[in-house]
């Protein structure tokens, strides 16, 4: 039976040999449509890495045993690999780098990926994502702005959130 994985380093050494695994599995490629929740990683040289977490999330997958193993279950994957990981909202302009690209991946072999998909990223490189402004005000000021707004009575909160 497969093994969840109990740390970021494991799931980072798993994401990349995805990609090899559905180059050689004709099965592995017929399941690429139905993936929902997909890891992302982007190496040292900048390309993007991805894998469904059912792959990603048991230590040492394979094509074979992605296909193969019953008791494979993407709800505990997800709980765990959500220690690491944080899902990029639709709204951000990553997220439609990242669909394109795993677009892209899937285009290969000649699937799209599902309506219901969603992208994760580590939250370490969300966070720093975040951090740099689209619009040029520095993060500080954006910091000063979350804290002010959590020293507010609900009621201000409220009113503040239905402006904003």
């Amino acid at each position: 039976m497969a093994k969840l994985v109990s740390t970021l380093r494991q799931v980072l050494q798993n994401i990349p040999l995805y990609e090899p695994e559905l180059q050689k599995s004709n099965a592995l490629q017929g399941r690429l449509s139905f993936a929902r929740a997909w890891y992302a990683w982007r190496d040292a040289a900048g390309k993007w890495h991805f894998a469904p977490s059912k792959f990603c999330g048991y230590l040492g997958m394979t094509a074979f045993e992605y296909v193969n193993e019953d008791n494979l279950d993407g709800r505990r994957t997800e709980r765990q690999l959500s220690n690491w990981f944080t899902e990029v909202p639709q709204s951000d302009p990553l997220y439609q780098t990242l669909a394109s690209e795993l677009g892209s991946l899937l285009e290969i072999y000649g699937k799209i990926p599902s309506a219901k998909m969603r992208i994760n990223v580590e939250k370490s490189f969300w966070e720093s994502h975040l951090s740099v402004s689209k619009d040029g005000l520095d993060s500080s000021l954006t910091d000063l702005l979350i804290i002010v707004a959590r020293q507010l009575p609900m009621a201000a909160r409220i009113r503040l959130k239905a402006v904003l």
